[in-house]
């Protein structure tokens, strides 16, 4: 379905919606199902990784209720629009918010006060249902604790029940004075830290949703990228790359806008309130981080700075792609602007480059393959001159280590390889060696160590499975 289309599809599902609400009599008699699921996600947003779409989605819908009013919310009515919309790229939803603009029973729905009260009362309706469901689950709690005899107290703590396990019996009323108590919610957007951030997230600080002055927006976005990006990319406590770009930002301009460019991108969706002037930031920053790479290399100069500022772009690129697969792999042309001797291939960002490409051709099926220019470094042994030890050295940013990244390369291009006659011996060969690979990480013992091995590990059983797969279907 080409973009005309899909703006299409998603004009019509609003103007059925706009039908069916017009010839419905009574707000209050009006279906909500479909409405009261969007709001539910729209005010409690996913946070975990796997959603990320979903969220972003959802967060336009989000500054779509702000900027235009909550009335179009009202447009899911037949549990049409949203998905419709999730088709669209940033300039079709602007193009699609145009056009209703300019369509009167938008017009009218937005400014209709009944229709603003209606989303409200759905609002709060959502919010007393989710309240009511943790109390009751409170009190089948306090009822199984108190039949074993357990011993708890509960008392109200800034807004959080705080239980102790040496008190005389749980106290029910505790529970009931906790869900009365004016508290302010985890998932309010005046308390954002609360919703992307913290140890269980990529991003582990959100500022405050300012914007800074324009002689500090610099000193802002560092700032950001150092306490929020940063201690997300590594669970390892000696080395985080993220962490030693900065040094290199330092003395490299390209890297320097590249990073800020990266902060202002992340504080984009961060922020919906401020999205627009980081968005500006974000492509300013990017723009002038490519004009500073493309002289740089046409100079020949700070090579290490090249390498780096291509994997924050990759990075921005990866978090950022639209309809075009694999749009962000541009910037692993730097390694073909290098000089070969110029490149280590176990540094961090030329890895992180590898590991990103690498990982995406196992999505392709070998007639895309076949129709796809390959990097140089995907067409030689990258591994030479690389110590077996350093080969097999877990990356404490990608958790697996240069060695397994080879192989699942090569089991890549063994459909369509020079091997393809042989390729059954060729790949018993390659699952002997994943067999009988050995990933190791400097880190000292402790669960830092445990994850990254364990994250090793699960790759390297997935590159098992993989070949399999692509061997023998």
């Amino acid at each position: 379905m080409d973009a005309d289309r899909r703006l299409a599809k998603a004009l019509e599902a609003a103007n059925d919606a706009l039908q069916h609400l017009s010839i419905t009599a009574d707000f209050g008699t009006l279906d909500c199902t479909h409405i009261d699921r969007l709001l539910g996600r729209v005010v409690d947003l996913p946070t975990e990784g796997n959603q990320r779409n979903s969220r972003r989605n959802l967060l336009v819908i989000r500054q779509w209720m702000v900027s235009e009013g909550p009335g179009v919310v009202l447009l899911e009515v037949l549990g049409q629009l949203y998905w419709r919309l999730g088709e669209l790229n940033s300039s079709q939803f602007e193009k699609f918010k145009a056009t209703l603009q300019h369509r009167q029973p938008y017009v009218t729905l937005v400014q209709d006060a009944n229709a603003v009260a209606l989303v409200i009362q759905r609002i709060r309706y959502i919010q007393r249902s989710k309240a009511d469901a943790c109390q009751d689950f409170l009190f089948e709690l306090s009822d199984l604790i108190g039949a074993k005899g357990r011993r708890f107290n509960t008392y109200p703590k800034d807004g959080l029940l705080i239980c102790t396990a040496d008190s005389p019996m749980l106290n029910v009323e505790a529970l009931q004075i906790s869900s009365r108590s004016p508290t302010r919610s985890v998932r309010s957007r005046d308390s954002i830290c609360s919703q992307e951030t913290g140890p269980a997230s990529l991003i582990k600080y959100v500022p405050p949703s300012i914007v800074p002055a324009a002689g500090d927006m610099e000193n802002f976005l560092i700032d950001f990228y150092v306490k929020g990006i940063c201690p997300g990319r590594t669970v390892a406590s000696q080395a985080n790359t993220y962490t030693s770009l900065l040094q290199v930002a330092d003395t490299c301009l390209s890297t320097r806008y590249a990073l800020l460019s990266l902060s202002a991108s992340y504080l984009s969706e961060q922020l919906p309130k401020e999205q627009d002037t980081y968005h500006q930031a974000e492509l300013y920053y990017a723009t002038q981080a490519l004009q500073a790479l493309a002289l740089q290399t046409s100079n020949g100069h700070h090579y290490d700075g090249a390498l780096a500022t291509s994997m924050l772009l990759m990075h921005h690129g990866l978090i950022n792609q639209d309809d075009s697969p694999l749009c962000w792999s541009c910037h692993a042309n730097v390694l073909e602007a290098i000089p070969p001797e110029c490149i280590t291939h176990h540094s961090d960002p030329v890895m992180f480059m590898h590991a990103q490409l690498i990982l995406a051709r196992t999505a392709q099926t070998s007639l895309q393959l076949n129709n796809t220019r390959q990097h140089a470094f995907e067409t030689t042994n990258w591994l030479d001159g690389m110590s077996p030890s350093d080969a097999s050295k877990v990356s404490a940013t990608l958790g697996v280590s240069p060695q397994l990244l080879f192989f699942i390369s090569s089991i890549t291009s063994l459909p369509a390889g020079p091997n393809r006659l042989n390729r059954l011996g060729y790949a018993q060969q390659q699952e002997k060696q994943l067999q009988n690979l050995n990933q190791w990480s400097p880190e000292p013992d402790g669960p830092e160590k445990e994850i990254l091995l364990a994250t090793a590990e699960a790759f390297r059983l997935a590159a098992l499975i993989y070949l399999r797969c692509r061997v023998y279907g």
